[in-house]
């Protein structure tokens, strides 16, 4: 069964291609929806994003080499500039020049905040792509995880919030919570914002109050992916996910999370590499691949919903409307506040 009719993607957005850090002199390869993409910097540092795919025999230009401006396949040397005109043709004899349709698709690229974005409408962007708000204030440690499920199942995965007591034995706060208080009845709260929505605990009295700053945990969902996750009351810890769709059954999870605050000197990097899979992201890889086999066979017919799946439903219904292109024109149609009791 084909995951798009089910978990719908959001075809014009801003995604991550890939970590600033990744991409050196030579070009890079990555995936974006269902784009395959080269990625390259000019002799400026400048970064472009072609489609990867030479025009005159389909070889992958991430194959090829940079140099200077230009971007070089690997099959017979046809040269690329950063918006996907061939303006190079080795095998022409003199004075012969390349044709109007010798080109690729260009994507719009823009370095920012750690990442290399990708637009992949078809139409112009609206806007940059949104910044990360706590970049500025923390010292992060970055990493990339391609997954085996579509990034919707990711995304409902991390506003749930009943299960890190089972999936996350040993790593999660939750989990520890339980294990010297046991299960208790509480409520969280859900607000619409107009990127999306907030998820938080414990839940305000009324609609008036505004969310809590010491919430012990909250989550927050921007479109088209991004979560946010802070967790503690006192010393803060700042999780950011993006879910980049790759395909209808996956997805690349790129995550940052803070290390120390920004004041604190590390050689003068603030943001550090790393190739290790956190564990807490390896206990969930496992559990929600294994859910993707089972929408990918039954659809969501085989679903049962309580009332504690409030949360992930809620992000199900904004990714839906947004990949239709009524959000945030049909926020009116959902509850902007919700709480909801939980035994957890």
């Amino acid at each position: 069964m084909d995951t798009d009719t089910i978990f719908p993607v959001i075809q014009s957005a801003w995604y991550i291609a890939a970590p600033s850090s990744r991409l050196a002199s030579g070009p890079l390869s990555c995936r974006v929806l269902s784009h395959d993409i080269v990625l390259f910097r000019d002799a400026a540092g400048t970064a472009h994003a072609l489609l990867d795919r030479c025009c005159h025999r389909g070889v992958r230009l991430s194959l090829g080499a940079v140099s200077g401006d230009r971007l070089a396949c690997a099959y017979h040397g046809w040269e690329y500039d950063g918006q996907g005109c061939c303006v190079h043709i080795p095998s022409l004899t003199q004075g012969a020049q390349p044709g109007q349709r010798a080109r690729v698709r260009s994507f719009p690229c823009v370095e920012q905040d750690a990442y290399l974005w990708v637009w992949t409408g078809a139409e112009a962007s609206p806007a940059p792509p949104a910044r990360i708000e706590p970049m500025d204030a923390f010292l992060w440690q970055q990493g990339t995880l391609p997954m085996q499920c579509a990034a919707t199942v990711g995304i409902e995965n991390n506003l749930d919030w009943c299960h890190p007591v089972f999936a996350h034995p040993w790593t999660h706060g939750q989990f520890f919570h339980n294990q010297m208080a046991g299960f208790t009845e509480h409520a969280y709260e859900t607000r619409l914002i107009d990127t999306g929505m907030v998820l938080f605990g414990p839940a305000t009295e009324n609609e008036s109050e505004p969310i809590p700053e010491t919430s012990w945990f909250k989550a927050r969902f921007d479109l088209p992916d991004r979560l946010t996750l802070e967790l503690g009351a006192g010393q803060r810890i700042i999780i950011i996910l993006h879910l980049v769709p790759t395909g209808p059954h996956t997805c690349r999870l790129e995550w940052l999370n803070s290390i120390m605050p920004s004041s604190t000197p590390l050689a003068g990097v603030r943001v550090r590499w790393s190739e290790e899979e956190p564990t807490v992201l390896v206990q969930d890889r496992l559990l929600i691949e294994s859910a993707q086999r089972a929408y990918d066979g039954e659809g969501v017919e085989f679903e049962n919903s309580v009332g504690a799946d409030t949360s992930t439903l809620l992000a199900r219904r904004i990714i839906a409307l947004a990949a239709q292109g009524r959000w945030p024109s049909a926020r009116g149609t959902l509850p902007h506040r919700r709480v909801v009791p939980v035994r957890a």
